[in-house]
C-alpha cells in the first residue's frame, strides 16, 4: 500500500506557523505584481526595502559578533550593535528563506524554498546562489532509479533463497522506492520544487541540507557540488526533515514530521530511527551541551527530553498547547523555547520543567538566539523583537540603516 503523504505544505513558514497570514506573506512573493510580469524568484534580486526588518523572518544565527536573519522574499538582514538595528543584504533570489547556518565570523550559507542554497564570505553582506530545485531533482531522480535497481537486484536474490521474511520485507522497500521514482519523475519533468528547511556544516568544506520529502544532500567542498544523500538516512517514508543539529562531535540529531527522530554517531554517514513518544511533527530539536540533555519539540506544546542520547525519550509537560518552533540554550545550561501565539517558555531542572514567560504580543515565532549583551532576540510574523532574560520585551526601535 502506497505511504500516506501528510497534508502539510511544503514551505517551513507553513509548517512552523501553521497559519494563513503566512501562508499569504509565501505567496506573495509570487505574484508580484501581476501573473504577467512573473519572474522566476531563482533569477530575480531580492528587493531592498526599509520594511525587512519587521516583515517575516524565519531563523537568525550568529557571525562572530554580528547577528545575520532570514525570511520572505530572499530578505537577508544583519546588526552588528545586538539587534538594535538591521542593514539588508545583497541576495539573488527571491524565494523564501527558511534557515541560516555560520561556520566562522564570516563565512555561511542559508537555505530555503526552491532547495536554494546561498553562500557567503563576508559575514552575510553578499551572497551567491550555490544550488537549488532543479538541480535537486536530477539528484533525487538518479538516486530514485539507482535504489530501485537495487532492490529488484535484492529481490532476485532472496527469492532464490527461499526466505518468506527477506522477501516480503525487500517486496515492501521496492513498493516504496518504485513511488518514490513515480514521484521523482513527476518533479523532473513539472520542474516542481521544494523547499529547504535546515542546515549544518562540520566546517568550511563539509556540511549537510534537509527538507521536505526526506531530501537531504552533503557537500564535501563548500558547496561548490552537492550529492544526494537520503539514501544513507532510515526514512522510507519520506517524511520532512525539519531540523538537523549537532550534539557533540560526531553526534548528531534530526526531526521532523511524523514523529520522525534520527541520530548520526559517525558525523553524518548513516542515520539511524530513534524511537519517538509522539507521532506528531516535531520542528527544531536543541542541546543542553554542558548536562548533556537534548529536547525536542513540536505542535500543539509537545516536547520531548532525552538525557541518553536518543536511547530513550519521555514527553515533558510544557503547560501550553503552542506549537514550539525554536529554541537556543544560554550558556550551554538553560533552555529557552519560543513558538505560535507568542509562546516564549524556559526549561529548569535539566529541562524537565517548563515555565512560561511573559510575552507582551501573541505573534509567532520561529527562532530565538542570545546577544553577547545577553538579551534575546526573537524572529518571526513581526520581524525583529528583542526580550530581556525574563522574556519581557525591550523598549527600543528596531530600524533598518
Amino acid at each position: 500500500m502506497r505511504p500516506l503523504r501528510s497534508v502539510h505544505a511544503t514551505t517551513k513558514a507553513v509548517f512552523q506557523f501553521v497559519k494563513n497570514s503566512i501562508i499569504v506573506a509565501s505567496i506573495a512573493s509570487f505574484t508580484l505584481p501581476t501573473m504577467a510580469q512573473w519572474q522566476d524568484p531563482l533569477d530575480t534580486p531580492a528587493r531592498s526595502t526599509l520594511k525587512a526588518p519587521s516583515s517575516l523572518l524565519l531563523d537568525i544565527a550568529s557571525a562572530g559578533e554580528r547577528l545575520v536573519s532570514v525570511g520572505e522574499r530572499g530578505h537577508i538582514i544583519f546588526s552588528d550593535d545586538d539587534g538594535y538595528t538591521w542593514r539588508q543584504a545583497s541576495v539573488p533570489v527571491i524565494t523564501t528563506l527558511t534557515s541560516v547556518y555560520f561556520v566562522s565570523s564570516t563565512t555561511g550559507w542559508a537555505v530555503g524554498h526552491d532547495a536554494v542554497v546561498l553562500h557567503t564570505k563576508d559575514s552575510g553582506e553578499t551572497w551567491v546562489k550555490q544550488f537549488d530545485g532543479f538541480k535537486a531533482n536530477e539528484m533525487v531522480l538518479a538516486q530514485a532509479k539507482t535504489n530501485k535497481q537495487k532492490l529488484e537486484s535484492e529481490l532476485s536474490k532472496v527469492k532464490v533463497m527461499g526466505n518468506s521474511s527477506r522477501i516480503a520485507d525487500v517486496e515492501e522497500r521496492l513498493e516504496n522506492a518504485t513511488y518514490a521514482l513515480e514521484d521523482a519523475q513527476i518533479d523532473f519533468e513539472d520542474r516542481s520544487t521544494k523547499p529547504l528547511l535546515d542546515l549544518w556544516f562540520k566546517n568550511e568544506k563539509e556540511g549537510f541540507v534537509v527538507g521536505a520529502y526526506g531530501m537531504m544532500f552533503k557537500t564535501m567542498d563548500s558547496g561548490t557540488t552537492w550529492v544526494d544523500w537520503s539514501a544513507n538516512v532510515e526514512n522510507p517514508d519520506r517524511f520532512h526533515i525539519n531540523s538537523i543539529e549537532q550534539i557533540n562531535g560526531d553526534r548528531l540529531m534530526m526531526v521532523g514530521e511524523a514523529g520522525l527522530m534520527l541520530r548520526t554517531t559517525n558525523g553524518g554517514d548513516s542515520w539511524k530511527q530513534m524511537f519517538s513518544p509522539y507521532e506528531g511533527s516535531f520542528f527544531g530539536v536543541t542541546s543542553l551541551s554542558k548536562q548533556g540533555v537534548q529536547v525536542a519539540y513540536g505542535l500543539r506544546g509537545n516536547l520531548a527530553r532525552t538525557d541518553d542520547f536518543g536511547s530513550s525519550w519521555r514527553l515533558v509537560d510544557t503547560g501550553t498547547e503552542q506549537t514550539l518552533i525554536g529554541g537556543t540554550d544560554r550558556v550551554g545550561r538553560v533552555l529557552f523555547v519560543v513558538g505560535n501565539g507568542g509562546a516564549f517558555l524556559k526549561g529548569f531542572d535539566f529541562a524537565r520543567k517548563w515555565e512560561s514567560e511573559i510575552r507582551v504580543d501573541r505573534a509567532n515565532a520561529a527562532a530565538i538566539i542570545e546577544t553577547l549583551s545577553g538579551h534575546f532576540v526573537v524572529v518571526g510574523d513581526n520581524g525583529i523583537q528583542l526580550f530581556n532574560q525574563d522574556g519581557e520585551k525591550l523598549s527600543v526601535s528596531v530600524k533598518s540603516i
